[in-house]
């Protein structure tokens, strides 16, 4: 199965502008064969703790113009809304099926309480699994990757694989590379994590570095600071092999 990791930059709180640059990366995507694209935290908007402007219920009009990108490139992707549910407004991610079915909503699970993201949001009731390419896929956002037992659930639940669409900053990059080498290493699948390419919002610096690491927690493929796509291939032989192996907990 492949898999496009689509790092840009959102316009800052702008979802027509963002729109357009999903479904160009999307159409990127799908020439070069991927069976999924996946793009970063809050790509509609600009991740901002701050703002629950344009908040809709899943299948509000955002929603519905993600499905037409889908269908048009024939294409799946995951892709985020600022969900307004019941409690509250949450951070959401999208798995779209390449027939623009919605086959997954994850709400992050783990609000960035430091930057202010729990005044305004609230946070998702648990894992969601969606299935692509004859794997089992689980979604978590940013922040989630810092909890080792969101990825043990998602391996409990029988995931391949562990997508984590961020906003993560310049200033704790060398983190982001080493929990989602761990956490897939930990867990025995594969963990790709899509960041936002090199540039400054308002409310923080960003450098790029998505990444995806195998289920022996290597680096697989990793971006620069530019925008582009990542291309990797998950291989189901890959998952089966490592978790032939001895168990990394036991030393």
């Amino acid at each position: 199965m492949r898999i496009a990791l689509a790092q840009l930059l959102p316009a800052w709180e702008d979802p027509g502008a963002n729109l357009v640059a999903v479904d160009e990366a999307a159409a990127r995507a799908a020439d070069a064969g991927a069976d999924l694209a996946v793009f970063p935290e809050q790509a509609l908007f600009g991740w901002n703790p701050e703002s629950v402007a344009g908040a809709e219920p899943v299948g509000g009009p955002l929603t519905q113009a993600l499905r037409a990108i889908a269908r048009r490139h024939a294409i799946a992707f995951v892709c985020s809304i600022r969900e307004s549910a019941g409690d509250g407004v949450r951070n959401t991610a999208l798995a779209v099926d390449a027939g623009g079915a919605i086959g997954a909503v994850y709400a992050k699970q783990h609000l960035f309480a430091i930057g202010g993201e729990e005044a305004c949001y609230v946070p998702g009731p648990g894992p969601a699994l969606f299935d692509c390419g004859g794997l089992s896929l689980g979604l978590a956002i940013c922040y989630d990757l810092r909890f080792p037992a969101v990825f043990a659930a998602y391996r409990a639940l029988g995931a391949d694989a562990v997508l984590v669409p961020a906003a993560w900053p310049c200033a704790r990059l060398r983190h982001w590379r080493l929990f989602l080498r761990a956490r897939a290493l930990d867990n025995r699948l594969y963990v790709a994590g899509v960041s936002y390419a090199a540039g400054t919002t308002p409310v923080e610096a960003y450098c790029g570095g998505s990444l995806a690491a195998d289920p022996e927690g290597e680096v697989l493929v990793e971006a620069g600071e530019g925008p582009g796509l990542l291309i990797a291939d998950l291989e189901p032989a890959a998952i089966a092999a490592a978790r032939a192996g001895p168990d990394p907990a036991g030393g």
